[in-house]
């Protein structure tokens, strides 16, 4: 696998932080710089030209729209993921206009940004193989556009699982090891335990979530639900 460059641009550093080890993680990507602001990320993606860009929405002195429009005129080679806390539809739609790769709601989970680092892999070699040929045909091009069928694919949830809440209860679980019942998670996500455990039976089945019997109060058995790390 080819080694790709990646730099951040992100305000907070605790966040560059995270994307950079969650990059890191990834078998053939390196991140190549961080910058926390307009004229340090104009200037490091001159010099540096990444393959890839992983921006922000929400700075102090810019818009990362503004920034995603200079990069898609200067180095039109690069692609960019937005990962932002920034969910109104007409950011998205402004985004998808001016050509990202990928939109990835904070809080970020790793999974799901794995998935689409591997799709960008797949995708950029799709690319270079096609640079080798001297006509195009109907499996080059379902090969190059194949990841927006694997996208659609992993965005299904069963009925009654909802992505924002599930991200939601995945970054609670993720912030430390001390374990939740269906009743703690209901009262820190807002939801009835019912709901709540719902979410964490989900997650047990799809081994992302272990739960170990305990007992609570006169001998009852309750569940303890802790994220698989």
């Amino acid at each position: 696998m080819r080694s790709w460059e990646v730099f951040i641009v992100e305000d907070d550093i605790r966040i560059a932080e995270i994307n950079r080890k969650f990059i890191e993680k990834v078998d053939g990507f390196s991140v190549c710089g961080i910058a926390l602001n307009e004229e340090e990320a104009k200037e490091q993606i001159t010099i540096l030209k990444p393959d890839l860009v992983i921006l922000d929405i929400y700075f102090p002195d810019m818009n990362g729209l503004d920034l995603l429009r200079w990069i898609r005129s200067e180095f039109r080679g690069i692609e960019v993921i937005m990962v932002t806390a920034a969910t109104e539809v007409e950011t998205l739609k402004n985004a998808l206009d001016d050509g990202i790769f990928d939109y990835i709601v904070k809080p970020v989970i790793f999974q799901r940004f794995k998935e689409t680092l591997l799709n960008f892999n797949e995708y950029k070699l799709s690319i270079q193989q096609l640079a080798a040929s001297s006509e195009v045909n109907q499996n080059i091009i379902d090969s190059i556009l194949k990841r927006e069928k694997t996208e659609s694919e992993t965005t299904y949830l069963p009925k009654g699982i909802d992505r924002i809440t599930l991200e939601k209860v995945i970054s609670i679980l993720t912030k430390n090891n001390i374990g939740y019942t269906a009743e703690d998670l209901g009262q820190l996500i807002g939801a009835s335990r019912t709901t709540a455990r719902r979410y964490l039976e989900y997650l047990v089945s799809e081994e992302k979530v272990s739960a170990d019997i305990t007992y609570g109060g006169v001998g009852r058995p309750e569940r303890i639900y802790r994220y698989r790390i």
